[in-house]
């Protein structure tokens, strides 16, 4: 079959390899499609602390598609938590002991989803719903279990820091549990469409919540300075493990301003975001702006055109 490769940084290879063979309780499935984000991006021009293992390593991460087995459209997360490290026993699944390696190797034309994945976080996609919207269930559950982390509530002014497909995800987010989404930075079309994810372009003062979507050291430190006095803000978007932050120790101590973390999804995320995506509540379909086979993806990730937020990928 093919697939795609990842040598190294900038080295994404289209390749025959063997079909995948499925063991007991595992489930191989026929991509129909894969979905590019930012996580894939960041790896492929920088490599990755955590997506990839060891290189050579397949690629992608957000898929949909058909279980040769039962013949059902299913989606699946690219984890699943163990349920009895420590981590999970305190209810910190997203910290799961055994939740590495991650599933890796949507793009290509069959995906094989080990046991472990299969029996907590393979669903069935609702009837009506798109391939393309729910393959970004994952990136979904991301967004929501970030919401809960920050504490979110109804009449809270959110302001979200970058609106590429995750700061628009997080609008969405941020408006279906009640608070009030503020869109900050990014290109002028992003802004625009960011009021059909619930949010209002601005440049807030004193916001309630900050949540730093663009994965850049300027983002964290623009995200801290938005903030009001007793405010939250959370690092959403990763950053090179080498990258350091410039913290202003006044607002941490004296206005105790809460900065918090967020990573990953677990499986009550997971299914939320399926079901949520199911709602037609908004117009993710619209966060897919390009369409392209396997061998399109690396000369997309090397030069994405101005207007590209997500690609559907089709082997």
């Amino acid at each position: 079959m093919r697939a795609l490769i990842l040598h190294g940084p900038g080295d994404l290879r289209l390749e025959e390899v063997p079909e995948p063979v499925a063991g007991v309780g595992d489930v191989l499935l026929q991509v129909e499609v894969a979905l590019t984000d930012g996580t894939d991006l960041k790896a492929y021009r920088r490599g990755h602390p955590v997506l990839l293992g060891p290189l050579p390593s397949p690629f992608g991460h957000e898929a949909c598609g058909i279980d040769l087995a039962s013949g059902r459209r299913v989606v699946v997360a690219n984890s699943a938590p163990c349920g009895a490290c420590p981590a999970c026993t305190r209810g910190q699944e997203t910290l799961c002991e055994s939740l590495l390696p991650l599933l890796n190797g949507a793009y290509a034309e069959l995906l094989l989803v080990p046991e472990r994945i299969a029996r907590r976080n393979l669903l069935p996609v609702p009837p009506g719903l798109a391939p393309d919207v729910a393959a970004m269930a994952e990136p979904l559950a991301c967004c929501l279990h970030g919401i809960e982390v920050a504490g979110v509530e109804r009449g809270d002014t959110v302001a979200v820091v970058g609106l590429g497909p995750i700061g628009l995800m997080l609008c969405a987010c941020v408006a279906d549990a009640g608070g009030r989404p503020v869109g900050v930075g990014s290109r002028p079309e992003r802004r625009a469409l960011a009021t059909s994810f619930g949010a209002v372009p601005a440049e807030p003062e004193g916001a309630d919540v900050v949540i730093e979507a663009a994965g850049t050291v300027e983002a964290w430190e623009r995200a801290l300075r938005l903030v009001r006095p007793g405010g939250t803000v959370l690092a959403f978007g990763g950053l090179p493990r080498d990258a350091r932050v410039q913290l202003d120790p006044y607002r941490i101590h004296y206005e105790e301003v809460r900065l918090l973390g967020a990573f990953h999804h677990t499986p009550r995320h997971f299914r939320a975001a399926l079901a949520f995506l199911a709602s037609g509540a908004f117009p993710f379909e619209r966060l897919v702006t390009h369409q392209v086979g396997l061998e399109g993806v690396a000369g997309l990730l090397d030069d994405p055109p101005r207007d590209y937020l997500k690609a559907a990928v089709r082997p």
